[in-house]
């Protein structure tokens, strides 16, 4: 499951990192670029929820076989193309696909262990994906220059070959049954609507920090795309870590304080970084940027657990779908909600060549923009965190019992 999680993510940063050359291979203009690495995530984002009803109806390995089969080829193809019609066609099929494994991915864990063993397994699987997205952007990187940008996306197919191998020779087949509102029963538990919206809560946190720090290091302070990447691994690593503390403590603990902590962690890391200086030191960014990594961690993952138990057994491909949708919607709306915080502060400023006291100018504006931002997520997040106290231990066997 985590192999099948892992070639999306790193998928979602590889037309990042490879887009000069893609677009020196295709002559590709920068609204080709932005076209082929949206599609993805569009129709990615599009397709979650009715790939997460087909996994309960058809059955959730034969949709991650598909998933997965169907990405290789997709991945293989775009190897091959040579214009900018066949890239935004065959990155529209990765996307299609890659909403197929990824609630398939998820139902299938949580249907093929026992419930006490869930959180730790869930942490595992959170750990991989979050790993993967830290250092897709190196990985990619180094393919990219060592072998050309068409090998970043033929790796896709032997991983995908192998992840079918395993799942063929280690995961029997689940599936649910008929329901005719099947979104409406798994959002009918006030539980799972709850850990839904905490869900998008940490999505809107994290993909906000990153679009803003991203900007900070790169404008402000100077340093180059790869320089920025070593500079996020901190926090990255830390949401691993995070993500295996929190399947830990839901294990022992249940769910409710794990989200509680992790977002107090989150509200305090993001109040800490809203307090750094324009020509702030590795340290001052990279410490509170770790403590909201690791709380977002256990924040997630014990959100995730409360999801996927919530629901019963027969429409777990549909509430992984939910996590997988809320995720998505929640990124989306960090993005814009840091924008506007940002564009109602400093006017739309961002760093700017000219002369030393207009540069220094326009980066003071910028850092007092992003404070502002954070300190509203901050808020947000504090506000947001009640929720968390809604998140009682789920009985043992409960699901089970539903599910007959």
């Amino acid at each position: 499951m985590c192999l099948g999680g892992i070639i999306v993510a790193l998928d979602g940063s590889a037309v990042t990192v490879a887009a000069p050359r893609i677009a020196r291979s295709v002559h590709a203009s920068l609204g080709d670029l932005e076209l082929i690495a949206n599609v993805y995530l569009v129709v990615l984002a599009l397709g979650i929820l009715p790939a997460g009803r087909l996994a309960d109806r058809f059955g959730r390995r034969a949709t991650f076989i598909a998933g997965a089969l169907g990405f290789g080829v997709c991945s293989l193809a775009i190897s091959l193309s040579h214009s900018v019609g066949e890239l935004v066609a065959f990155r529209a099929g990765q996307g299609l696909f890659g909403a197929l494994l990824q609630p398939a991915a998820l139902a299938l864990l949580s249907v093929s262990f026992p419930r006490e063993r869930l959180g730790a397994v869930l942490g595992i699987w959170g750990a991989a994906n979050a790993l993967a997205i830290g250092v897709g952007p190196v990985i990619a990187g180094l393919i990219v220059q060592g072998l050309g940008w068409p090998a970043v996306f033929v790796l896709n197919l032997p991983v995908a070959l192998l992840a079918v191998v395993l799942i063929l020779s280690a995961v029997r087949e689940s599936r649910g049954h008929a329901s005719a509102r099947p979104l409406r029963a798994v959002l009918g538990e006030r539980r799972v609507r709850c850990a839904a919206a905490l869900v998008a809560m940490s999505s809107c946190a994290v993909f906000g920090l990153l679009f803003l720090l991203t900007l900070f290091l790169q404008d402000v302070h100077g340093l180059s795309p790869s320089a920025t990447g070593a500079w996020l691994l901190a926090p990255t690593l830390a949401v691993v870590v995070g993500a295996l503390a929190g399947g830990i403590l839901v294990e022992r603990i249940g769910p409710r304080w794990p989200v509680v902590a992790g977002m107090l962690a989150v509200a305090g890391g993001l109040v800490g970084l809203a307090q750094v200086p324009v020509d702030a030191a590795f340290w001052q960014v990279a410490a509170p940027a770790v403590v909201i990594g690791f709380g977002t961690g256990a924040w997630v993952i014990a959100a995730t657990e409360t999801i996927v138990t919530g629901a019963v057994e027969e429409l777990v491909g549909t509430a992984s779908a939910v996590q997988q949708g809320s995720s998505q919607l929640g990124g989306v709306l960090g993005i814009v909600i840091f924008g506007a915080v940002m564009s109602i502060r400093v006017g739309g400023v961002l760093p700017a060549a000219g002369s030393h006291a207009a540069r220094a100018v326009s980066h003071l504006a910028f850092t007092e923009g992003m404070h502002a931002a954070f300190l509203v997520c901050a808020g947000l997040v504090l506000l947001t965190a009640p929720l968390g106290l809604l998140l009682g231990p789920t009985p043992r066997g409960s699901r089970s019992r539903r599910a007959r």
